[in-house]
């Protein structure tokens, strides 16, 4: 089966269907890929420039953002780059004052037991944070 590395923009006109000529492209490649003609691949980058996006500059709210991402990823035919540490930072996203990057990094952190070593208070709060200085 042919792969596509989905890009942001593509994602985001399906969201949204603003664009009209391309929120019906996209829904045609997401029902391409429902219907298993294709599959699309998403990057955990694309992910965060999708938060980011529809949090700054479409003004929605954080908990919609979540869901409708995780629900956009668990569409058939999409292939999610490490789905796991996604999923688990849109979830923490939704329930933190964190990004989604520093969610991703607390996820990644936690599933290989190594901490992280910075300054943000809202990463420390996870009780993942450990600075080499502390040692």
């Amino acid at each position: 089966m042919k792969e596509y590395w989905l890009d942001t923009n593509v994602a985001l006109r399906f969201l949204l269907g603003d664009a009209k000529e391309l929120a019906e492209k996209a829904r045609a490649i997401f029902q391409g890929a429902e219907e298993g003609r294709w599959r699309l691949i998403v990057h955990p980058l694309v992910v965060a420039e999708m938060v980011y996006v529809l949090l700054r500059f479409y003004h929605q709210p954080k908990a919609a953002v979540t869901r409708v991402l995780r629900e956009l990823l668990s569409l058939p035919g999409v292939r999610v780059l490490e789905r796991s540490a996604v999923m688990n930072a849109l979830e923490r996203v939704g329930q933190s004052p964190l990004s989604f990057t520093d969610a991703f990094l607390a996820e990644k952190a936690k599933a290989a037991g190594t901490p992280i070593a910075t300054f943000d208070a809202g990463l420390q709060a996870t009780g993942l944070a450990e600075l080499p200085l502390d040692q």
